[in-house]
């Protein structure tokens, strides 16, 4: 692989005349390997620009340490794409790494606000520190005694980074987390807003790391749809004391549909690029939405704790469970969302599975009329019998 990256390091390079350093062709091969790994799907267009980008962010890595000249990319994709990109890879690929001739390779520079990726001047190449430089900042300043005893080093790590957008460090896109506050504002349903994030980030984040479930990294925009409606319509059902119907399930993605429409014309993050902001969104339709709320059933992610605290939103004089429908539930022992059946991503809910008041009432009608029937029955035997007798 490394032959591969030959022709496109010597073009970011034009002026080095050396034989290519080995640990740069080993730094991109590495970065281009873990790409395929880290962001494993890219759009066609930026496809064709992986290993440059790869090459490019292996020098930018190394400029110090090798002492390169002066990098004069030229992508083969548009600049725009290619920032878009660039920026991507150097987000999610690792900023040190260690190399198999042991050096520790050194994080990339910021990317430049002028130009295209350029490093302009030559940086001049750093002096090794000798042991006493490097290690002074591991010592007190007990250290300083005649003795120059070393002490108890007492460096701590560096507290959490902050992304660009303001916020720790996630695995959830930037755009995932104002987009939901802009649609509870939007949707008067701010009390929910920390459930549904809690349930992108069990699902798409699980324990801070980003999933390798390749639907969602694909569908993020379709599964927050869904995780947003399923939150919403259970809360509806809790509150009303009935199940959903195809009109209601209708009216809701409907709004959901036109919040997440106007979502990036309304949502910014100041200091972050916009195209960086939107990476990961997917414009959607109806039947996106039904195909995701089938995938989160499917899974059944809807059985983790995040949605079982829906009910706590509820206050106690808003619910009316009558006890037969207590019982009933217990019987059946599935949850509203479980009952979420969909053949296809665009056809709707089967109403066959709703538990609606309506069927209840009939079902208790024809209880009280089997029963009517077998006291009828019971009581011509006991007159057909006392007959016989006398």
């Amino acid at each position: 692989m490394s032959r591969t990256l030959e022709p496109t390091l010597l073009s970011l390079l034009p002026t080095y005349s050396k034989d290519l350093p080995q640990p740069l062709l080993e730094l991109a091969s590495s970065l281009l390997a873990q790409s395929r790994h880290s962001a494993g799907t890219l759009k066609a267009e930026e496809e064709v620009a992986r290993a440059y980008a790869c090459a490019h962010i292996a020098c930018e890595r190394l400029k110090i340490t090798l002492d390169l000249p002066p990098i004069q990319p030229r992508p083969p994709v548009p600049p725009r794409i290619y920032k878009r990109l660039y920026t991507h890879l150097d987000n999610v690929l690792p900023a040190s790494t260690l190399g198999r001739s042991g050096r520790v390779r050194t994080p990339s520079s910021k990317i430049r606000e002028s130009g295209i990726f350029g490093s302009g001047q030559r940086i001049p190449s750093r002096g090794t520190p000798n042991k006493e430089e490097s290690l002074a900042k591991f010592r007190s300043p007990a250290a300083g005694r005649v003795d120059d005893t070393p002490t108890r080093s007492t460096h701590k790590p560096p507290p959490p980074t902050k992304k660009k957008g303001g916020g720790h460090v996630s695995a959830l896109p930037a755009w995932v987390r104002p987009t939901i506050g802009f649609m509870c504002r939007e949707l008067e349903e701010e009390r929910i807003g920390r459930t549904v994030l809690a349930g992108m980030l069990t699902i798409a984040a699980p324990h801070g790391k980003s999933t390798k479930d390749e639907w969602v990294n694909g569908h993020l925009t379709p599964l927050l749809a869904a995780v947003y409606f399923l939150v919403s319509s259970q809360l509806y059902v809790l509150e009303q004391g009935k199940e959903l119907d195809d009109p209601q399930y209708i009216r809701m993605r409907k709004a959901i549909l036109k919040t997440l429409g106007q979502a990036q014309a309304n949502v910014n993050i100041v200091g972050m690029d916009e195209d960086e902001l939107w990476i990961g969104w997917t414009d959607i339709k109806s039947k996106d939405v039904d195909g995701a709320v089938a995938k989160v059933v499917e899974k059944g992610w809807q059985r983790d704790e995040w949605f079982a605290g829906i009910k706590h939103m509820v206050k106690a004089k808003d619910v009316k469970i009558h006890d037969g429908d207590q019982e009933m539930e217990d019987t059946d022992g599935r949850s509203f969302s479980e009952k979420l059946h969909v053949q296809r991503g665009d056809t709707m809910l089967q109403s066959r599975w709703d538990m609606t008041e309506q069927k209840r009432e009939e079902y208790r009608k024809w209880k009280q009329d089997m029963l009517r029937r077998i006291d009828e029955v019971e009581r011509s035997r006991t007159s057909e019998m006392e007959i016989d007798v006398s």
